[in-house]
């Protein structure tokens, strides 16, 4: 179901008392979903291994998409991306088997729902989002990674955030990820600049500190965000 945010002056008040669009096609449970307003998407991603697109406004059925994957075994969509561009980012899970080399993978499309590559990934990803050519992943592992967009592939070394992550969203001017962790923290990762990021010059930061870290803090204890050499 597609709600329409109610506001006054700018400012969310609430839902409207009725579903803008009730949308259908998926023959299991739905598990992720993302939408552009910009682009008039509403994305949905099931455990019967498909991504279906609608449009927002008028709710018209637009297309399916069934990332490719080696294995027979069913594959669940549990997480979901789009672009400002529309490009389409989907995280696949087998989650019966632990051993598969494609257990968990991203796959890239196009606006026009183009399959332009895919990669496979040794941690479970716990959340992702976008932020302009670059793509922002948390893992169940513990770490937090920054992908290219157009090849999926690492722009620099995962950082090692020790606890399992919940979320991530970055702000809106693209300077710091906010990371959420399992065990209730609140984690500010200033990204720096795309040749930052490039070279592998990410600087932490700890509740918005402008001061460079090299430690983060976990309740009343620091730890490395990454190994010592």
């Amino acid at each position: 179901m597609v709600w329409q945010i109610l506001q006054q002056g700018g400012v969310p008040v609430g839902l409207s008392p009725k579903p803008l669009q009730i949308l259908y096609g998926h023959t299991d449970e739905i598990v992720s979903v993302t939408v552009s307003t910009e682009l008039d998407m509403a994305v949905s991603g099931s455990r019967d291994g498909t991504v279906i697109i609608h449009t927002i406004r008028r709710g018209q059925y637009m297309r399916s998409l069934r990332p490719p994957c080696e294995s027979s075994l069913p594959v669940t969509i549990l997480n979901l991306a789009v672009s400002w561009e529309g490009h389409l980012i989907i995280h696949t899970s087998i989650e019966s088997k632990s051993t598969l080399k494609d257990k968990n993978a991203l796959h890239l499309y196009s606006v026009n729902g183009k399959h332009l590559c895919s990669e496979n990934l040794k941690e479970q990803v716990t959340d992702l989002c976008v932020s302009g050519e670059y793509l922002v992943l948390g893992s169940v592992q513990g770490f937090l990674s920054i992908r290219d967009l157009y090849s999926l592939a690492l722009c620099s070394s995962p950082i090692a955030m020790r606890v399992p992550v919940h979320c991530i969203s970055v702000t809106k001017e693209g300077s710091h990820a906010l990371v959420g962790l399992e065990d209730g923290k609140l984690i500010i990762v200033g990204v720096g600049k795309p040749a930052e990021m490039r070279s592998g010059q990410i600087t932490r930061k700890l509740w918005g500190s402008s001061k460079r870290l090299t430690q983060i803090s976990s309740g009343e204890t620091e730890y490395n965000t990454q190994d010592q050499k």
